[in-house]
């Protein structure tokens, strides 16, 4: 009787230990891990020369952690521009790598930060098209509108660099922003 109550006790601390060991990976260690998925369209409004212009766009990105968002984003312009030296913008696309930090996500108004950068193109009629590297910091607030729907209210600035025409500089692209941004998904976990 004493061996088999020995065995039983053996086989239990031998399946709970190595039960309780579990291989280490690298997002295991650092404590990452995926908690959501979200895309959705974006809009926002900012001034190119002297014109009001909409930029329409989309995102999509990787929930870690329930605050950090990591993705894409792409933006095209909505409006034609025409300058006073009679320079005209008919195209404007640009992709970025997205980056994202939302404060206490879990509360129905949270602040979050985001910082958006990659390479796009510019198209003017007559001179040719040109390829620019856009950089944008933002920062607002996101609301909690349903568990898989939150609404961003971002503003920021988008800074244009490389530009190579005659009549347009990186200066006349690089001006403050506003953006309302639409996220469709779902986080889970805690």
């Amino acid at each position: 009787m004493k061996n088999v109550l020995f065995v039983f006790i053996a086989f239990l601390f031998f399946t709970t230990t190595t039960h309780a060991q579990k291989d280490e990976t690298l997002f295991n260690q650092t404590g990452i891990r995926l908690t959501g998925v979200w895309g959705g369209p974006s809009y926002d409004v900012s001034r190119i020369g002297d014109e009001n212009i909409v930029h329409r766009g989309g995102q999509f990105g990787f929930e870690f952690n329930k605050s950090i968002l990591v993705g894409w984003r792409n933006v095209n312009l909505e409006d034609q521009i025409t300058f006073e030296e009679g320079s005209r913008v008919t195209d404007l696309d640009y992709n970025t790598f997205m980056l994202g930090y939302a404060m206490k996500p879990h509360r129905v108004f949270h602040p979050q930060f985001m910082l958006a950068a990659g390479a796009g193109d510019i198209n003017i009629a007559g001179e040719g098209r040109d390829r620019v590297v856009v950089i944008e910091p933002s920062a607002g607030v996101e609301i909690n509108v349903f568990r898989w729907f939150r609404i961003g209210l971002n503003g920021g600035y988008r800074i244009f660099t490389g530009t190579d025409f005659a009549n347009l500089n990186d200066g006349d692209l690089s001006r403050p922003y506003g953006e309302i941004k639409f996220k469709f998904g779902w986080s889970w976990g805690r």
